[in-house]
């Protein structure tokens, strides 16, 4: 039975990491943070884009005439500016930024969704962790009880069948460590990872506490505190500027122009000024496409809009409904099972050590017990999975924090 002292030893070794700890660890580690970084500032470039004029043109001409064995020259040079007078450009701006803000909250819902999935990992390494913790301190009960067992068999007070029965008892419960070792050990592995240390392992220090049943929130409170919600109100009136702008594709767009030219008249060159405008005609493209992928655009965001608010209420009142019934279903299981076990297990021991009980009516008690607290230890999971879900669901992160 030296395999869990072994267990203990190489536990102390392993650095606990709070949850602000691994959580500030997954964030500087993970590197969809950076990449959604990335997307943010592109739809941010964008704007900058939107708002550039075109740039002027500078151009030279040179026509040559020949007549009676002579060459007459003209040199031109002028300077083309196209103007914008349509409107659209300051519309495409205002678009610009409704879409850079809208990449802001999708980043923002995405990173709160990363975080609750990396805590999720976080809980299950905490459970585990409890739960090899609670094999462990049985563990030590039953040494214990191998040594009582063995001095009453020294002094003809114990069979060797109860001897037995307890070394089956000891070796199915060094089983249960062994696969409860392993499965921390996995989730060790897991917590190195995220935390940007894979050849690092490090335990989670939470003792699971069930958590505070929140209170209701109405329906305009939860579509206000969810990132993707905004979202999508954003790109339905970006998309409607997108429609405005494009709507005046018919304007024609001007261009100026103005330079110097010169030219030969006997010997002497002589040099004036060249002056002209330009009118595009709309005929043919008239940004059309442009607005009927901008109507698209809008029909899908109007959509996603219309799905979050018909599924916000149900998610959250599901959530929430869970969360209460685990929590309220954990609370009334230690109440009414935890506090008889010290109880249960202490008139076992009595019991048997009388001579009034067999081994095997205390081992009973034994494995009740153990049990009973791998039971308390999957309630907790549970209901902090459940407080999860709820965060979710309202559109927060960790902590029921934005």
């Amino acid at each position: 039975m030296s395999g869990p002292a072994n267990a203990e030893e190489a536990a102390a070794s392993i650095a606990r990491l709070t949850v602000a700890e691994f959580l500030t660890r997954v964030e500087a580690a993970d590197p969809r943070f950076e990449m959604l970084e990335g997307d943010v500032a592109a739809q941010e470039a964008a704007v900058t884009v939107a708002g550039l004029w075109g740039n002027p043109s500078l151009a030279y001409d040179r026509e040559e005439i020949a007549a009676g064995g002579r060459s007459f020259p003209e040199n031109t040079i002028r300077l083309q500016l196209p103007l914008e007078l349509s409107g659209r450009r300051g519309l495409r701006v205002e678009g610009a930024k409704l879409g850079a803000g809208a990449a802001r909250q999708t980043a923002l819902r995405a990173k709160q969704g990363i975080l609750l999935d990396a805590l999720d990992v976080y809980l299950r390494a905490a459970a585990a962790r409890v739960k090899l913790t609670t094999l462990l301190e049985e563990h030590d009960s039953l040494d214990r009880l191998v040594v009582a067992v063995k001095a009453r068999a020294a002094a003809g007070e114990a069979s060797g069948y109860d001897l037995d029965r307890l070394a089956l008892e000891a070796d199915t419960l060094d089983d249960l460590v062994a696969d409860c070792e392993r499965e921390l050990l996995a989730w060790r592995r897991a917590l190195g990872l995220l935390s940007g240390a894979p050849e690092s392992r490090f335990d989670a220090n939470d003792e699971l506490n069930l958590p505070a049943v929140p209170g209701p929130v109405s329906k305009a409170a939860l579509l206000a505190a969810r990132p993707d919600y905004e979202a999508a109100g954003l790109r339905v009136a970006q998309a409607e500027m997108e429609i405005a702008a494009a709507g005046r594709g018919w304007v024609p767009g001007v261009s100026l122009s103005g330079g110097a030219k010169s030219a030969v008249f006997g010997a002497d060159p002589r040099w004036g000024y060249v002056a002209g405008a330009a009118l595009s005609l709309p005929f043919l493209d008239h940004d059309q496409a442009d607005r009927e992928r901008a109507r698209a655009r809008l029909r899908i965001a109007r959509a996603e809009r219309r799905l979050i608010e018909h599924q916000v209420m149900a998610q959250a009142s599901t959530s929430s409904e869970s969360l209460a019934r685990v929590v309220s279903q954990a609370q009334q299981f230690e109440a009414n099972q935890v506090s008889r076990l010290d109880r249960l297990v202490k008139r076992a021991e009595t019991s048997y050590q009388e001579g009034e009980r067999p081994i095997f009516e205390l081992l009973d008690a034994y494995r009740t017990a153990r049990a009973t607290r791998l039971r308390v230890i999957e309630l907790r999971l549970q209901a902090r999975q459940a407080e999860l879900e709820v965060w979710r669901a309202r559109g927060v992160g960790p902590g029921g924090h934005p």
